[in-house]
């Protein structure tokens, strides 16, 4: 405890950080390097899938809290010059906008999964076990988490989980993993599978001189964990960064619910003359 206000500790504030950064952390971990072949080679003849989603949020002018979610997937046949896109969607009534979307956007995979080799989504799987959610919601994501997973082993196809820029601390320092491990890593550099305390392994792959990103895989492929780190580095160089999959810019922008549609929802359904009794009995 320190006397004063916050502001006025400002000098002991930045001292503290200087300590905690500027410790001898001795990281006992393998790395690995990606071989460096070319992109199209690596993924020539192979089905990957990229899931995203995006939302609409509670719509209160109508006098019910309901929104929509909806969720994108794009499979690409590498080699062959082809791709499709599905939806889903779904009208949200009075409950968690982001577990809807979340649902949606795992439904999207289970409806792929026997027909693809590879399945990327954009974001943390593993972060919902760990969460500071209610006890309800943090089950309610792991069921999807884990049906999840069993049909990923049950068609032997990796989930992927792509996380850009994290803040998890699996390796038990007070520093971000990701931190930590920067200047442990060259470019196109990955440590081995670090376990969690979820049913995912953590993966940490430098794709660009920047933080290096977190990949999660479930367990039970982390014994395939080269060949799947081949594939993200493809997707990562077919990205317009160099940095971040292909396969998931591409869902993004299939997912994304921009301004104007918004708007063109609102509009409609305003103009429509839906009823209050009658807007309840639809959505109920």
């Amino acid at each position: 405890m320190m006397e004063g206000k916050l502001f006025d500790n400002l000098e002991k504030f930045i001292e503290k950080i200087r300590e905690i950064r500027e410790r001898d952390y001795r990281i006992d971990i393998e790395k690995r390097g990606v071989e460096l072949r070319d992109e199209f080679e690596i993924l020539d003849g192979l089905r990957v899938l990229g899931v995203d989603g995006s939302q609409i949020n509670p719509l209160k002018d109508f006098g019910i809290p309901f929104g929509g979610v909806q969720s994108a997937g794009i499979t690409v046949y590498h080699g062959k010059g082809d791709y499709d896109v599905s939806y889903k969607s779904r009208i949200v009534l009075d409950t968690n906008m982001e577990l809807e979307r979340f649902r949606l956007e795992v439904e999207m995979i289970k409806s792929k999964i026997d027909s693809i080799d590879y399945a990327f989504f954009d974001g943390s799987l593993g972060a919902f076990y760990t969460s500071e959610l209610s006890e309800a919601l943090k089950k309610a994501y792991q069921k999807e988490i884990d049906s999840l997973i069993e049909l990923s082993e049950k068609f032997e196809v990796p989930v992927i989980g792509y996380v850009d820029r994290s803040y998890t601390r699996d390796l038990g320092y007070p520093v971000y993993d990701s931190y930590l491990l920067a200047d442990c890593l060259e470019l196109y550099e990955y440590t081995s599978p670090i376990k969690t305390k979820s049913p995912l392994n953590a993966i940490y792959f430098k794709s660009n001189p920047s933080l290096p990103s977190r990949i999660e895989i479930p367990e039970w492929c982390s014994s395939k964990a080269g060949d799947i780190m081949k594939v993200v580095f493809a997707e990562c160089r077919l990205g317009s960064t160099s940095g971040y999959p292909y396969i998931l810019e591409r869902a993004h922008y299939y997912a994304r619910v921009d301004e104007r549609e918004k708007r063109a929802f609102v509009r409609l359904v305003k103009s429509s003359g839906v009823s209050f009794k009658y807007l309840s009995k639809v959505i109920l």
